[in-house]
């Protein structure tokens, strides 16, 4: 199972943890990482998360997600494709530009799940790729792979 994290559920462990949701998707973070840890799901890095992830001001998460994303085992560069679908996905679903271009390179890198925090991402995305929230990931994975 190959998965793609974009910027918003990397970082949700860095979130106010009084706020319940993002103490539950932070936690099905830390699920994730251990599934990875143990070669039971896949990560896909990319390119756009590498630059988001360079331009965080704040060190602590750059750090952070740095040392998750070097557990990826695949690299999905941005390429003119994945530009044009992006632009598709911009116009015909009204996905913001940038998250656009992580859906477009995670349909390139055909993977299984885009887990995301931003819900208006996932009500948006109407395409074949399997955009979830960390709390419907973790629903579909132990109805589905447990």
């Amino acid at each position: 199972m190959k998965l793609y994290l974009d910027n918003s559920f990397l970082n949700r462990l860095f979130d106010d943890p009084l706020i319940t949701p993002n103490k539950l998707e932070g936690e099905v973070l830390l699920w994730v990482i251990d599934l990875v840890q143990r070669k039971k799901a896949t990560l896909v890095h990319s390119a756009l998360v590498e630059h988001e992830n360079s331009t965080n001001p704040f060190p602590d998460r750059r750090s952070f997600v740095t040392g998750v994303m070097r557990l990826a085992t695949l690299y999905q560069d941005i390429n003119e494709a994945i530009e044009a679908r992006a632009a598709t996905l911009v116009e015909e679903m009204h996905v913001p530009p940038v998250d656009a271009l992580h859906i477009a390179a995670a349909e390139a890198g055909q993977v299984d799940y885009f887990i995301t925090c931003d819900y208006a991402v996932i009500k948006r995305y109407q395409g074949n790729l399997t955009v979830v929230s960390p709390l419907s990931f973790i629903h579909d994975y132990k109805n589905h792979y447990q």
